[in-house]
């Protein structure tokens, strides 16, 4: 193997990686209704893959290409969901069901500085309190760890919060 075939096999390689990985910001970006980022990045994504499926499509003989592009889309999937997930971008909705410290868990989760409102209703076997926060996904975990301290029993759902309009926010830790 020449390096001229080995410097293109990494170039595509690389290429999709890039693509793949703008590409999967691309789309939680959409799913989240941003719209002029989502563009951005689609746009560039497509860029992308323009380039390495031209370099692919020119030499089909070519197995080490081949073998680049679906390692750099498998590679390039990986490291976008890391990405994304290491941005926490959006925000989540938080329920916290409680058979027995539910008001405990609200105080607290206002006292950390999140807004949360307390819901009564009844399980199968009690009447329980369902404490709900809508946070920032980089505040999920501080949230749940939260809920735990106060109610080792309690029952946490996450969910995905396409938009928000309006509600309580606590001021962001600005670093100084």
């Amino acid at each position: 193997m020449t390096t001229d075939i080995a410097a293109e096999a990494l170039l595509i390689f690389l290429l999709r990686l890039i693509g793949i990985t703008v590409s999967t910001l691309s789309t939680i970006l959409t799913v989240q209704g941003r719209k002029f980022p989502a563009i951005l990045t689609g746009s560039l994504s497509t860029f992308v893959y323009v380039i390495a499926i031209g370099k692919v499509v020119t030499n089909l003989d070519n197995a080490l290409n081949i073998a680049a592009y679906v390692g750099g889309f498998a590679v390039g999937t990986w490291l976008g969901l890391a990405v994304e997930e290491r941005l926490a971008l959006g925000y989540a909705q938080v329920q916290i069901i409680s058979t027995s410290h539910g008001g405990e868990v609200a105080d607290a989760l206002r006292a950390a500085g999140f807004g949360a409102t307390q819901l009564y209703g009844r399980g199968r076997e009690a009447p329980v309190v369902v404490v709900e926060a809508l946070v920032p996904r980089k505040s999920v975990p501080e949230v749940i760890r939260i809920a735990e301290e106060m109610d080792e029993k309690a029952i946490v759902v996450v969910s995905e919060a396409r938009a928000l309009h309006r509600g309580y926010w606590r001021r962001p830790n600005r670093r100084r």
